[in-house]
């Protein structure tokens, strides 16, 4: 009897297992992807503070002229 169950069984087993491995690799390759756009998210962040700061003058004459032409509605 538990022989011909262990016939029957392996096939459906063998299956599952596969998808199950098939699904664990989708999921790994996912938590990969997404970690690479996150790392290019912030690359690109950073480039861009990086050339905000750059653009940004030392010179309190610039800096002054700068802050008297903001709009009057921001603090």
């Amino acid at each position: 009897m538990g022989a011909l169950i262990l016939r029957w069984l392996w096939k459906p087993v063998a299956v599952l297992l596969a998808l199950l491995a098939v699904w664990l690799r989708g999921r790994a390759s996912a938590k990969q992807q997404t970690a690479l756009e996150a790392a290019e998210a912030y690359v690109r962040g950073r480039k861009g503070m990086d050339k905000a700061d750059a653009e940004i003058s030392d010179d309190p004459h610039v800096l002054r002229s700068a802050l008297s032409v903001r709009p009057p509605d921001t603090k």
